[in-house]
């Protein structure tokens, strides 16, 4: 982008104050068993940085059938690679029971749906699409669909990208079987004339050697609920035990054409959906769905890779598309028809593309990235798919091996509007926006890796130390750190249209009139929970201070690592970050990086940040560990996948700024290892869980009052002297409150 349209995007910015509805003065700101999926054969392989390609692969003539067990002959594309590592036996090892298979995140979810089943008993219960309940319901499953349980940190640490072997196959586990044969025999006991096919990713899982517990049986002659319904008859018949069937319904309108049943059988869940084909009628832009072939269904799926069936009946993998395998091996995220048909056909699939791209490190196909930025494709995304479902994608993004692979794609497909503005006034932010919270997240990045490299870099506390949850607040508060001191109009306050299926989501209360603007994109804008809205705001309003008293002075001529902050003034920060200061802390050297801007304080983005972000990552390789490149290995930027074809960067030439980010990152990582160092010191650790020495009662008869709120004030004052006295006793405390009890009370008074 050339520095003189850059600058005319940044003109734009003049108005955001307005935008946003920022204050003259803001308001105070408010604080909120998994199956063993091995293939025996499959291996991991680190990729040569530029290696990867995304130019058309040809199609095979005739779909590729392997029996389980038999080599998958089909050509090599990547001659450069160079490594392979990690034998087939290590991955067979791993093996884990069908009671393990769920993370705690996962379970809770299937047993929160699973309850509301039972009372549907084997008839099963259908629900309305458009009502909350489905909502609701759609929220849990696409929660499961999206892979974020807090699973995989091995994963988050391999820096690998693992693609399938040529010998590659299928091995069942023991449970897996008992399901398959169960099946099978309901087939027979009825005779039923139906195909059975396990469907999408777990296929693909199993071919790369990866844990899947997300069976979907795909039926050609039969619906998902009737064939749910035979299950529990035979299992019934049988004396064993029998779950409830849920169906979830189809809504065209939103893009889900399926009605999905959904049971148990032997303690593993499993969806059913019937194989599906659409035609259209002449005039009519609504699909009119059949049952269809499995070469058909394939086609209408979202990507190549996800469109494998491994046969049940015959024990064979099907690729139908000619092209799942190939991708599969090759490591390249297609789509089965044109990318713009597929998109259209389901907008979320944009998302979906860029989420397993970050997630396993493939290159993206060229079209896809002209695809994801047709105007029409993007409207869909805005209007056919409902927040739940976009923000379910962008939690798995944030979750996987590289968010910032993820977090690049987003704004180089200009889909930052689609996903996060959607919930501002107006539904848009200026073009520049997007490109200034990339690099505030890229900041974050280096100063992550630069952290790391402070102990050897054998991994980074973002892969080892944080939950799944954690690492995604940290991602999307860095990400939208420009926006944290923008406050917009409490949705909450606004009048419903006629056309609006669903009240705003509240944010504090009805009588607040203005919302931080990052609460209202996290909460409005994806759909997550009130917890995660009110924990990432309050790591950025404490990051802000943290800032303020931290990092005054960290970069530049006077630079210092000394941090002589006192333990009072240390400890309200941590009191009020509580367990996620270390979060807050990282963030406010990320507000202190050069580029970053606070958006709305009348700060403009430097043209040269702009650059930078549509550019590769630039932080440092972690020492120990990662690949060869600019940014690769990083603790957001697992792989190069990004650097790649038509959805690669702009220009890789950083004017030396590269440079700057790096050295002002390495200087400010060892400020925050050294404040540290000086919570250790100062003994503050859990120190927001400390009680006061005096209750309510001692101190409104110490002070000589009768309560209300000027107990705040002497609430304060006396968790301000316990910072500063950690061995100070209940007497010295009720001493300390006499001594300031008149004082107290007269400022209250003025």
């Amino acid at each position: 982008m050339p520095v003189t349209a850059t600058r005319a995007v940044l003109r734009d910015l003049a108005g955001l104050r307005t935008r946003l509805g920022l204050l003259a003065s803001a308001p105070s700101r408010q604080n909120s068993g998994r199956l063993a999926c091995r293939a025996a054969s499959s291996r991991a392989f680190v990729a040569e940085r530029g290696g990867r390609h995304a130019h058309a692969l040809a199609r095979p003539s005739v779909s590729a059938r392997v029996a389980r067990g038999t080599p998958v002959a089909l050509p090599r594309r990547h001659t450069e690679i160079s490594a392979r590592a990690r034998s087939s036996a290590s991955r067979a090892s791993a093996a884990a029971p069908v009671s393990a298979a769920e993370g705690p995140r996962e379970a809770r979810a299937r047993e929160e749906f699973a309850g509301e089943l039972e009372s549907g008993g084997s008839g099963g219960l259908n629900r309305d699409a458009a009502t909350e309940s489905a909502i609701r319901r759609d929220s849990l499953i696409s929660n499961l669909a999206c892979d974020i349980s807090d699973e995989g940190s091995v994963e988050l640490q391999r820096r690998v990208v693992v693609t399938m072997l040529p010998d590659a196959k299928v091995v069942c586990t023991a449970e897996e079987r008992r399901i398959f044969d169960t099946l099978l025999e309901v087939v027979k006991a009825y005779d039923l004339p139906v195909t059975l096919r396990v469907a999408g990713g777990w296929v693909r899982d199993k071919l790369l050697g990866k844990h899947s517990s997300d069976i979907d049986i795909a039926l050609d002659t039969c619906m998902g609920q009737e064939f749910a319904n035979k299950v529990n008859e035979f299992l019934k018949e049988k004396g064993e035990e029998t779950r409830g069937v849920g169906v979830i319904q189809s809504n065209p309108d939103q893009s889900k054409h399926l009605e999905t049943a959904t049971m148990r059988v032997h303690g593993a869940w499993l969806d059913l959906v019937n194989l599906r084909s659409e035609s259209y009628s002449e005039g009519s832009r609504i699909p009119e769905a059949r049952f269809g072939t499995a070469a058909e269904d394939a086609e209408r799926r979202d990507l190549t890779i996800n469109a494998l069936f491994y046969n049940i009946n015959e024990d064979v993998v099907e690729d139908f598309t000619g092209k799942g395998l190939e991708d599969l091996k090759e490591g390249v995220i297609r789509t089965p028809l044109p990318p713009r048909t597929t998109f259209l056909d389901d907008p979320l699939r944009i998302l979906r593309a860029v989420r397993f791209a970050s997630r396993f490190g493939f290159a993206l196909d060229d079209a896809i990235a002209v695809a994801a930025i047709d105007p029409e494709v993007q409207t869909k995304l805005r209007t056919k798919v409902s927040r739940e479902r976009v923000g379910k994608e962008i939690q798995g993004m944030l979750r996987g091996p590289s968010p910032g692979d993820a977090l690049t794609l987003l704004c180089r497909f200009e889909l930052y509007d689609a996903v996060f503005s959607s919930a501002l006034p107006g539904g848009s932010m200026p073009a520049a926006t997007a490109w200034g919270c990339l690099h505030s997240a890229r900041a974050m990045d280096a100063i992550l890796s630069a952290h790391a490299n402070l102990g050897g870099g054998a991994a980074s506390f973002f892969t080892t130390s944080l939950t799944g949850e954690e690492r995604e607040w940290l991602c999307l508060a860095a990400f939208l750190a420009p926006l944290h001191d923008g406050f917009v109009e409490n949705p909450a306050r606004s009048r419903r249209t006629a056309d609006e299926k669903s009240a705003p989501t509240r944010l504090g209360s009805k009588k607040t009139k203005h919302v931080p603007a990052v609460q209202v994109v996290v909460k409005e804008g994806l759909k997550m929970r009130g917890k995660d809205a009110e924990t990432i705001w309050t790591v950025l309003d404490v990051a802000g201070d943290m800032r303020a008293a931290l990092f005054r002075e960290v970069v530049g001529d006077d630079a210092s690592l000394d941090v002589s902050v006192d333990r009072v003034t240390l400890g309200r920060l941590l009191r009020r970050a509580k367990e996620h200061w270390r979060l807050a802390l990282v963030l406010a050297a990320t507000l202190e990086m050069p580029g970053v801007v606070t958006l709305g304080e009348g700060a403009e983005l430097a043209p040269w940040a702009i650059e930078l972000a549509r550019g590769p990552p630039c932080a440092a390789n972690l020492t120990s560990g990662g690949g060869d490149g600019s940014g690769g290995g990083s603790p957001l930027h697992a792989f190069a996948a990004t650097s790649l074809g038509a959805a690669g960067p702009c220009r890789s030439d950083d004017g030396g700024k590269g440079a700057l980010v790096r050295n002002s990152a390495a200087a400010l990582a060892s400020r925050v290892a050294a404040v540290e160092n000086r919570v250790e010191a100062l003994r503050l650790e859990n120190c927001w869980s400390q009680k006061p020495l005096l209750d309510g009662r001692a101190v409104m008869e110490t002070a000589g009052c009768k309560g209300g709120p000027v107990m705040k004030a002497f609430a304060e004052k006396l968790v301000d002297w316990q910072l500063a006295n950690p061995e100070g006793t209940a007497e010295q405390a009720r001493a300390f409150v006499a001594s300031v009890a008149e004082e107290t009370k007269a400022e209250f008074a003025e």
